[in-house]
């Protein structure tokens, strides 16, 4: 057999063998969210996210900060209404729309927010969370061996 062929079926067989283990990974990681004592680990941050740690299992629910982007223009816009504009968005080309996608950096909107309390509502009324599934971050195998134990 040519090294080439050779090489190309253990590529091919660890390629099967890494889907089988993938497959085998996520069967046992729903089993163990799906367990009482998992289930009761996750229960305190199912409705905000966040990460918790009993028994040596580190469970998260991750979340995603949605800004919605229309709600976002209309602040901006009001806020820019008093400086004098480039180009008028009606002086455009019917064939051109500008693009604008706004990024929020979460911890310098909180200190802008606690600054300026009188301001922020209009920003948090674009801000919704969405929370990920719930997954298990890791585990600690020696706390789980020292439970055992005792």
């Amino acid at each position: 057999m040519t090294s080439m062929k050779c090489l190309a079926l253990q590529l091919v067989a660890a390629k099967s063998k890494k889907g089988e283990i993938e497959k085998t990974i996520r069967k046992l990681n729903r089993e163990l969210l799906d367990t009482e004592e998992v289930s009761a680990i996750l229960a305190p941050i199912h409705n905000e996210g966040g990460e918790r740690t009993d028994s040596g299992i580190t469970v998260e629910i991750k979340r995603d900060h949605i800004w919605d982007q229309v709600i976002l223009d209309e602040v901006v816009e009001s806020i820019m209404k008093d400086r004098p504009p480039s180009a008028p968005k009606q002086d455009w080309p019917s064939f051109l729309t500008q693009q604008t996608t706004y990024k929020v950096d979460m911890r310098s909107f909180k200190d802008y927010a606690l600054a300026h309390p009188e301001l922020a509502s209009k920003w948090h009324d674009a801000h919704s969370i969405k929370l990920a599934d719930p997954r298990v971050k890791s585990i600690n195998v020696e706390k789980l061996q020292e439970q055992d134990d005792e």
